[in-house]
């Protein structure tokens, strides 16, 4: 075969490297086996014995909240501020809807959308390598990334549909298949605007290569990336046609994309982002998991790439599914590196996993010993995580979201607020709304908390202020990273109005074992 390109060449109409097994019940199997390998390993990571959930943290807590607020006929930017898109906020109402505002159905998101994102890794794994690497692919990606995590935010249900726009074209990449991949681009945007922007660029990106590899008239070439790009303008305006028309475009333009670039691209996480407050040579060992991603993924790419453009003339090497995978994954690395974190890093490396062990399994005299000792060592990681989250869970308490387990530390501060206050009530959290959905509590306020990080207004603290006086809120649980570096009274900062007003006006009635603090109203 000459090493040429041949001009019959069709790019519409490429044949994944690995066919599928002929015998399609095979194909099911395949999946019921990842499928219920993906529920077991979460469920023991999201539920103790007898079923008892497990209660998570992280930023899916906002989530939580907006979601709360949904159900109780509020309107997101117009009652209660998000600068993210709708999206999250809607599935957690949906399960909440039909589950009940429990802590049990949270994990059950986790869970259900762990199982989705298995699936769709092992269907993308399959058009670059066998079921057997495909499967630990998958586990890899399941337990040290997925598992480390545990969380349901807007960057994971993003991340989803972008995968899945990605699957849609790497079998076949036609008009159809392409109006379909911008219509699931838009929905990844429905959830985060930013990476369905990035993931946007990069198929582009990609469909521009792929033209000039096939040599397509540039013609073609506008064609295909225009109808991309209207598929994913029309699906993304059908989607918030609700919010435009209750909302209005110019307070949607102010959340989702002013508010964005003018607070939020100029914060710059510490440390990298990484889960610790300072790089420190006693800290690099435990920070070694994260390390390796943060060096791998973008390596990862850089070499997938550097194949492509060498093998761009090789009929047999997999060029747009290799190309189709490092362009978006190469774009969503972008993306997040402007304000990196380990959380959204996380989130968008799945295609760096899928792409690594296609590289491993490429090399036929390790692949067989380096699959068994990946298997190997997944199977002891993923026992010793469920371990280790069982212990660290250890105290079982009632609560009006329901029966959960917890650490000792937190059993403390829910049981103190369960015993003061009652369902419904309103109680103000700031620096961090995860109480509201165990304890079945309302936020006073329009914004989601009041904290530094939150790059708050003067007008948002007078604002919050006058809403819990006008609500009457009973009590105010002060969050102790609130007044890092300075004491309570001597805080110099934006948050010094509200500390004048709830020294003023409340009294300190409990403090936590981890500094934080519940202040009571006085009375009138």
């Amino acid at each position: 075969m000459s090493s040429e390109l041949k001009p019959a060449l069709r790019n519409d109409d490429y044949a994944p490297l690995v066919p599928r097994p002929s015998d399609w019940k095979w194909a099911i199997w395949y999946y019921i086996l990842v499928a219920f390998g993906c529920v077991v390993y979460l469920y023991f990571n999201l539920f103790a014995s007898h079923g008892v959930p497990i209660l998570q943290s992280g930023d899916q807590v906002y989530f939580w909240m907006g979601a709360q607020q949904l159900l109780n006929g509020q309107v997101i930017y117009r009652d209660f501020f998000q600068y993210t898109p709708p999206g999250t906020d809607l599935i957690f109402a949906a399960f909440f809807r039909f589950l009940g505002i429990t802590i049990g159905a949270t994990n059950i998101v986790v869970m259900v959308f762990g199982v989705i994102f298995g699936c769709v890794c092992f269907s993308i794994s399959r058009k670059l390598m066998k079921p057997e690497l495909a499967a630990l692919t998958t586990g890899l990606f399941m337990v040290l990334i997925y598992g480390k995590v545990l969380t349901a935010t807007n960057h994971w249900f993003a991340a989803i549909f972008v995968l899945l726009a990605v699957r849609v074209s790497m079998e076949r990449a036609n008009t159809e298949r392409i109006a379909a991949s911008g219509a699931l681009l838009a929905l990844a945007a429905f959830f985060n605007q930013a990476h369905g922007g990035a993931a946007l660029i990069g198929f582009s990106a990609f469909l521009l290569c792929r033209n000039v590899r096939a040599r397509q008239t540039a013609a073609e070439t506008i064609k295909l990336v225009a109808l991309l790009l209207m598929s994913f303008t029309l699906m993304l305006l059908l989607l918030n046609a609700y919010y435009i028309v209750t909302v209005g475009i110019e307070r949607l333009w102010y959340c989702l994309v002013l508010y964005v670039f003018k607070y939020l691209t100029h914060y710059t996480p510490p440390a990298l982002g990484l889960p610790t407050l300072a790089l420190t040579t006693r800290a690099i060992p435990g920070l070694a998991p994260y390390l390796a991603v943060y060096i791998l993924v973008p390596i990862v790419y850089g070499i997938a790439l550097w194949q492509c453009w060498r093998s761009r003339k090789r009929d047999s090497f997999p060029w747009n599914q290799v190309a189709l995978l490092a362009l978006v994954g190469s774009s969503l690395l972008l993306e997040v590196a402007v304000s990196i974190t380990w959380l959204r890093l996380f989130a968008v490396s799945l295609p760096a996993v899928v792409l690594a062990i296609w590289a491993i399994g490429a090399l036929p005299a390790l692949r067989r010993p380096m699959v068994v000792a990946l298997w190997i060592a997944l199977s002891v990681v993923a026992i010793r995580q469920i371990a280790v989250k069982r212990a660290f869970n250890s105290v079982q308490i009632e609560l009006p979201g329901g029966r959960c387990t917890t650490t000792t530390e937190a059993y403390g501060k829910l049981h103190w607020l369960a015993e003061h206050t009652h369902r419904g009530d309103f109680l103000f959290q700031a620096g961090w709304p995860g109480v509201y959905i165990p304890l079945q509590l309302r936020n006073p306020i329009y914004m989601p908390t009041l904290a530094r990080w939150d790059t708050l207004r003067s007008q948002d603290i007078a604002s919050s202020i006058q809403q819990i006086q006008a609500k009457r809120v009973r009590y105010v649980l002060w969050k102790q990273t609130l007044d890092e570096g300075c004491e309570f009274s001597a805080c110099q900062d934006q948050l010094s109005p509200f500390r004048a007003y709830l020294k003023s006006s409340y009294t300190l009635v409990q403090v936590f074992a981890d500094g934080d603090t519940v202040w009571e109203k006085l009375d009138d």
